[in-house]
């Protein structure tokens, strides 16, 4: 056992403690009316200016992007029109997890309000993943002719083949890596293509398919594909943009002549305090085209500028699209928060509006299931949602029954809504006992054979499928190495891979793919099959990637540093003023802070397995409380060789029998600077 913990210990995060200049802490923290801490903090994220502030607080629905900056979301919406006019069959294809569900629970619930004919299907079993050929004869023997994939479909190829081979159109939409070719789809919407202009790339599945109703609600309105033309008048010469969809699609320049960039269905868009010149307001009047004059309270100094206002004022007006929208958001923030996307631009924003909206969902399943679930009815987190809701969902895949989560959150029945919200409540204790089960069969063989690997790679009869992806980013959090693990199922081997810090998971597995059978995932998580006479080349490939080409890297992810703090500075007036960083998680952690040189007090295990770490430090207020979560191992064989040590970490509110108070979730910890348990011995 030393061996291995050693190996933990010697892997440990480098703590890198972030530096901001004084002077630019007092100007930006007094010039908005923050604390100084607050200040610095903000700075750090690079929150530097009052706009970049306003924008990390306060932007709302309103301030997301265009949907129609995808590259191909105008076919996608027009092809999904065609098929609602032709009363075409529709089928829905989503993968098992809660991303892929939720996508498809969207997206199923949007075409039903429309009167689509749609039905949905997910991965069967407790390891599949992916369209497959015989979901295609489904589709062609129930008469459907459109099949749209929501969080799986890009690595499809063959299968989008197979069903064009059929007639069958496939719409992708998708937000996993590309693989070297395209599958040949109707179209696709997936911010990760190469090829795309989307200005985003981090969304979830849920996300693209948010971008998409968003996209099919304005399309129903009488401005869809409608021509705008807001102009600015330079003496006789007028500068013009081109509008379409919210959209800038050309600058025009016009001059008095016998035609104009104009056509009979356009309306000009004009600032109401200009005077059109003579000639123009003439040529307007006699060929009848529309004008809107708007009041323009902001300065512009380009025609991009009004351009732009004109925009923000349409967009504004569009509250009713937007309320749909709305509608659909929590359940888009909640594959974002599952699927551990970046909080950042678009993602923060779709958080946070979804976060409130929650507790009022329009989703009957999703109210009911809250309901269910271990939630604080006031001040609801990200985390608390990953932490409590996400895996109960989740255990429904996991536990190869994906489908009844569709149906919780597809349903209007209130009786069946309780009835499947149980169902998934019993699904996740039973992940419960099969995760402990199988850790407990997958763990000492780790610690016997492959902790040393740089890239560990397990293969076993013996463990169960459906929990291995937990599993794997459990022994990839100890060991700071990537993990992938194998449960073999007769002559295939279903295989999932998970890993800490920047590491490039699926780059390094798609290295392989003449060996696999079938793979996909993101930069931090895997899944594929693979033939079990192909493990060991597979195992061997890796390690020599790795070790050729990556110098053995290990996976670790320096830990920053916000600031640091005295024991006595942990108050809920500290607590309390940290919420403006609220939704925090991937992308936008919350801030971490370190106390350096601290005594620990009545350190004990906690946790059915006893993995966990608790302790006390002392401070003038009282005992301050920390946790480590997985962490005994190591904080103990630190704790018998030290007297003080160092702690990383962040701040959270703990609810135990109705009493609230502050506790310490430890990052990371190590023996201090200051002193070792030897040399104050000594002195």
């Amino acid at each position: 056992m030393a061996d291995f913990i050693d190996e933990m210990i010697n892997n440990s995060a480098e703590w890198v403690f972030r530096e901001v200049d004084d002077r630019d802490v007092e100007s930006f923290a007094a010039g908005n009316f923050l604390s100084r801490r607050i200040g610095r903090i903000l700075l750090i994220k690079g929150i530097k200016t009052e706009e970049d502030l306003d924008h990390y607080l306060h932007d709302d629905i309103y301030e997301l992007y265009n949907p129609f900056l995808f590259s191909q979301m105008i076919e996608t919406v027009l092809r999904v029109k065609k098929a609602l006019r032709g009363n075409e069959k529709i089928l829905i294809f989503g993968d098992r997890d809660v991303d892929g569900v939720l996508s498809t629970a969207m997206l199923y619930n949007m075409l039903k309000k429309f009167d689509a004919e749609v039905e949905y299907r997910v991965p069967e079993g407790e390891y599949g993943y992916g369209i497959d050929k015989k979901d295609i004869d489904y589709a062609k023997s129930s008469g459907i002719s459109l099949i749209i994939t929501v969080d799986t479909g890009i690595s499809s190829r063959d299968e989008i083949d197979y069903a064009g081979s059929l007639e069958i159109d496939t719409i992708v939409i998708d937000h996993h890596i590309q693989p070297e070719i395209l599958p040949n789809a109707y179209s696709i919407l997936n911010p990760k293509v190469n090829d795309e202009s989307y200005p985003f790339r981090d969304l979830s599945a849920g996300g693209v398919v948010l971008k998409f109703i968003h996209a099919f609600i304005l399309s129903q309105t009488k401005n869809f594909n409608r021509v705008f033309l807001p102009i600015v008048c330079r003496g006789e010469t007028i500068e013009g943009a081109r509008v379409r969809n919210g959209l800038i699609e050309k600058f025009v320049t016009i001059e008095e002549s016998i035609h104009y960039p104009i056509d009979r269905n356009h309306t000009v868009v004009r600032d109401a305090s200009q005077k059109l010149p003579d000639y123009f307001n003439t040529w307007l009047c006699e060929n009848k085209i529309k004008q809107l004059s708007i009041v323009n309270s902001h300065p512009y100094e380009s025609i991009g500028d009004f351009a732009g206002h004109f925009i923000r004022l349409f967009n504004r007006k569009q509250k009713k699209s937007y309320e749909f929208v709305r509608s659909f958001i929590d359940l888009s923030a909640l594959s974002t928060i599952s699927d551990i996307m970046p909080l950042v631009s678009e993602n923060r924003i779709i958080v946070r509006e979804g976060i409130r909206k929650m507790s009022g969902s329009d989703n009957l399943g999703l109210r009911i299931l809250v309901g269910y679930c271990d939630l604080p009815e006031k001040n609801l987190k990200a985390k608390n949602i990953a932490w409590n809701l996400s895996p109960i969902i989740n255990s429904a895949g996991r536990m190869g029954d994906a489908a009844i989560a569709v149906k919780l959150f597809t349903t209007d029945d209130i009786q069946t809504a309780n009835e499947l919200s149980g169902a998934l409540i019993e699904y996740n204790a039973r992940r419960k006992e099969k995760g402990a089960r199988n850790l407990s069969i997958i763990r000492p063989i780790v610690q016997e054979k492959y902790y040393k690997d740089p890239v560990i790679v397990l293969s076993t009869d013996e463990a169960e499928h459906g929990v291995t992806g937990i599993i794997a980013s459990r022994i990839a959090r100890k060991y700071l190495k990537p993990t992938i693990i194998i449960v073999n199922d007769g002559d295939i081997g279903i295989g999932s891979g998970r890993v800490c810090g920047n590491f490039d998971l699926v780059s390094l597995v798609s290295r392989c793919d003449d060996l696999l059978v079938k793979y996909g995932g993101h930069k931090s998580a895997v899944g594929f099959t693979i033939g079990t006479d192909k493990i060991d080349s597979f195992r061997r490939r890796v390690i020599e990637i790795v070790n050729d080409e990556m110098d053995g890297v290990v996976c670790t992810e320096n830990i920053e540093i916000d600031d640091t703090l005295f024991p006595e500075e942990i108050t809920y007036e500290l607590y309390n003023e940290l919420a403006v960083f609220e939704p925090t998680g991937t992308g936008n952690p919350p801030p971490v802070f370190s106390i350096i040189g601290t005594h620990v007090m009545n350190p004990v295990t906690i946790g059915k397995d006893r993995n966990h770490l608790k302790f006390y430090i002392p401070a003038k207020t009282g005992l301050i409380p920390v946790i480590g979560w997985g962490m005994a191992d190591k904080g103990f064989r630190i704790l018998e060789e030290i007297e003080l040590i160092d702690i990383a970490f962040f701040i959270e509110e703990n609810l135990f029998r109705g009493e609230k108070s502050l506790q310490l979730v430890l990052k990371d910890m190590r023996q201090s600077v200051c002193h070792k348990k030897d040399e104050m011995t000594a002195s």
